[in-house]
């Protein structure tokens, strides 16, 4: 923990705004820099939470009114699964269940989105009457939501480091050309002091 605090403690000194003369305007850029990665990290965060929100979606209340409907379907056939189907893992299945608007339709269904118990079983249909996949549980969506905002944030995270980096790098490469020019112009007057 003490290294941790040593470590951000260092670098508030290596960047805070101060009067000192030994600072070249090329420090006091790059700690500039360093506050602009920041707040756009920092300003990332509102992205990152809208793109949660949109990959929550509506969540488990997605299954309300005009959306998808919970049913009790009647088994009448056995699965089957024919030659066209046979990518299918668990085929099909005779069954019939009720309408919203309160018909009932037969059908095949696919027996991956039957949710059986004995000769009954459940099926989530659409506002059409056709069978539907169930909705995503609030595990799932959290999940989806909380990678969204992951992804967000990584993605701002990289880019500003991205930016840091090549702007530090460019900075570094002036820096040395001063030093060089600096040493050669020490080195001119040196030499005339020796004659």
């Amino acid at each position: 923990m003490r290294s941790i605090a040593r470590w951000v403690v260092a670098g508030l000194r290596r960047y805070r705004p101060d009067r000192n003369p030994l600072r070249r305007r090329s420090d006091r850029v790059e700690a500039g820099l360093v506050a602009a990665v920041l707040l756009a990290v920092l300003l990332a965060v509102w992205p990152a939470a809208l793109a949660a929100r949109a990959a929550y979606g509506g969540g488990p209340a997605a299954a309300g009114p005009g959306a998808r409907h919970l049913v009790e379907a009647t088994l009448t056939g056995g699965a089957t699964a024919s030659a066209a189907d046979a990518h299918v893992l668990l085929g099909a299945t005779a069954a019939r269940w009720p309408l919203p608007d309160g018909g009932v339709r037969e059908g095949m269904v696919p027996a991956a989105l039957l949710l059986r118990d004995g000769p009954r079983a459940r099926l989530w249909i659409d506002s059409e009457g056709r069978p539907a996949t169930p909705p995503p549980h609030r595990a799932e969506m959290t999940a989806r939501a909380g990678l969204a905002a992951f992804g967000v944030m990584a993605a701002a995270l990289a880019l500003a480091a991205a930016c840091l980096v090549l702007a530090r790098r460019r900075l570094d490469r002036a820096r040395y050309r001063a030093w060089d020019a600096a040493w050669a112009d020490a080195d001119q007057r040196w030499r005339r002091h020796r004659i």
